[in-house]
C-alpha cells in the first residue's frame, strides 16, 4: 500500500474553513486524530488511500468537488521536500523535470508515477496513481494543481500550460476548472497531464549552485537507499507506463529494471507472482477505473489495456466480473 509525504495535504484546514466547513470533524470521521496537523511533520508520511479518502470526505463536506485542485493552488513547491530543493538547482526547467520524475517515490512511495513526454512542438507531466479506492478524481486534479505550482515557480508567475487532462469524466460545473488552470480542460482523456510549450524545457534556472547541487543529490541518493525495493510494484509501475504507448511486453518491461526478462521472471517467482498476473491485475484495475470514470469507449479502453481485439477484451472482462463491460458500467453508474 502506498504512501505520501503529509506536505501532500499542507493548507487542508484553512481551505476547509474557508468553505464553511468543520476539519476537526470531517479529520475525525476519516480516522484522523484533530491534531494531526500538529503531531505530524511535513516529512512524515500517511497512507495514500487515506488521503484520496480524506480529500473526497472534504469535497461531500464543503460541497466543493474540486476541493482537491483547489488546495493545490494554495501550496509552493516546496510541498516537493528534498526533490524541490533539486529541482531550484537544475540547469533549466527540463532538467528540474527529470529530477522531479526521476525521485517521485521519495515523495509518493509505491503510490504514483509522474512522466515527462515531449511530442511535436509540446510537452506534458503526466501523473499515474496505482490507488484502488475509486477516488482517484481527487488525488489527480491535486497533483495537476500542484503541477501547476510547480511550474511557475520554475518558469515564473507567466507561466500557463495550454491543455490539462483528466482520465475521469467532466464535472457538472466546469467553471472552477477554467479558472483554477486558466486554459481549457480536456475530461476522459487517456492520460491526466498538464501540456504545454516544450521551449520551456529550455528556460534556464538561474542562481544555480553546482556545489549545492551535487551535495542535495549525495542526499537524495542515500535517502533512496533507504527505501525498501518491491520489485512488484516497480513492475506494476512499469506496466501502467507503458501500456498507453503499446510497448507493453516481458522484454521490453525487463530492459527498463536492466535485467534479463529470464532474470526478472525469477525475481517475481521468489515474490510469488508472474508478468502474466501483474499485467492481467493492472488491466482489471483500469478497465474498472475508466468504465466507472471516463466516457472511454469499449473498443479505445481495449486498445489502451494493450488487447488483440475487442472481443479478448470483453472475455478477460467476463472472467473478472461475470459480466459484459457494458453491462458492468450500466450496473455501476446506475446503482444496479
Amino acid at each position: 500500500m502506498g504512501t505520501v509525504r503529509v506536505a501532500v495535504l499542507a493548507g487542508f484546514e484553512k481551505q476547509v474553513r474557508l468553505l464553511q466547513g468543520n476539519p476537526d470533524k470531517i479529520l475525525r470521521a476519516n480516522g484522523f486524530k484533530p491534531e494531526f496537523f500538529t503531531e505530524f511533520e511535513a516529512d512524515d508520511v500517511v497512507c495514500y488511500e487515506r488521503v484520496e479518502r480524506l480529500l473526497h470526505a472534504a469535497a461531500v463536506a464543503t460541497d466543493c468537488p474540486h476541493f482537491a485542485a483547489r488546495l493545490g493552488t494554495q501550496q509552493n513547491i516546496n510541498l516537493l521536500g528534498s526533490i524541490s530543493h533539486l529541482m531550484l538547482q537544475s540547469n533549466n526547467v527540463g532538467a528540474a523535470l527529470m529530477e522531479l520524475t526521476d525521485h517521485l517515490l521519495l515523495h509518493v512511495s509505491s503510490g504514483a508515477t509522474a512522466k515527462l513526454h515531449v511530442f511535436g512542438e509540446h510537452a506534458s507531466l503526466g501523473y499515474y496513481s496505482s490507488s484502488e479506492t475509486g477516488l482517484r478524481k481527487q488525488s489527480d486534479e491535486l497533483a495537476m494543481s500542484q503541477s501547476m505550482v510547480v511550474m511557475k515557480a520554475l518558469c515564473g508567475e507567466d507561466w500557463k500550460p495550454t491543455r490539462v487532462n483528466f482520465c475521469h469524466g467532466p464535472p457538472d460545473n466546469l467553471r472552477p476548472y477554467l479558472k483554477i488552470f486558466d486554459t481549457t480542460v480536456f475530461f476522459g482523456h487517456d492520460r491526466t497531464e498538464i501540456v504545454f510549450p516544450k521551449t520551456w524545457l529550455e528556460l534556464p534556472i538561474l542562481q544555480t549552485d553546482p556545489a549545492l547541487n551535487m551535495i542535495l543529490r549525495t542526499h537524495i541518493n542515500q535517502l533512496e537507499e533507504n527505501i525498501p525495493q518491491d520489485i512488484c510494484a516497480r513492475i506494476v509501475q512499469l506496466i501502467r507506463e507503458l501500456l498507453p504507448v503499446g510497448s507493453c511486453s516481458t522484454e521490453t518491461v525487463a530492459e527498463r529494471l536492466a535485467v534479463h526478462p529470464r532474470t526478472m521472471q525469477r525475481m517475481l517467482r521468489e515474490e510469488g507472482s508472474s508478468f502474466s498476473e501483474l499485467l492481467e491485475s493492472v488491466r482489471q484495475e483500469i478497465a474498472s477505473e475508466r468504465l466507472r470514470n471516463s466516457d472511454m469507449s469499449i473498443i479505445q479502453l481495449s486498445d489502451y489495456l494493450g488487447y488483440a481485439d475487442n472481443t479478448a477484451f470483453t472475455r478477460a472482462f467476463k472472467r473478472w466480473y461475470g459480466a459484459t463491460p457494458m453491462q458492468w458500467r450500466k450496473s455501476v453508474n446506475t446503482g444496479g
